[in-house]
């Protein structure tokens, strides 16, 4: 069984500028890693994330965003 994490990163921090958190973060996909976790992150303040979008309704983008549709 092949395990998968979702990293999300809500810093305010426009990359490419090194947050804390993606500090931390790193650290993390760097265990997950060892582990054999496939990992993705995602920086929050990289998309146009309007105020009252819900988290369903994020994902649901995302999603099409990954499969190009």
């Amino acid at each position: 069984m092949d395990i998968r994490a979702l990293i999300v990163n809500c810093t305010l921090k426009k990359s490419p500028i090194t947050s804390n958190t993606e500090a931390l973060i790193n650290k993390v996909i760097n265990q997950y890693e060892i582990l054999g976790v496939e990992t993705e992150y995602v920086r929050l303040v990289d998309y146009n994330i309007l105020p009252g979008v819900s988290s369903q309704e994020y994902l649901q983008t995302r999603e099409v965003e990954m499969n190009g549709l």
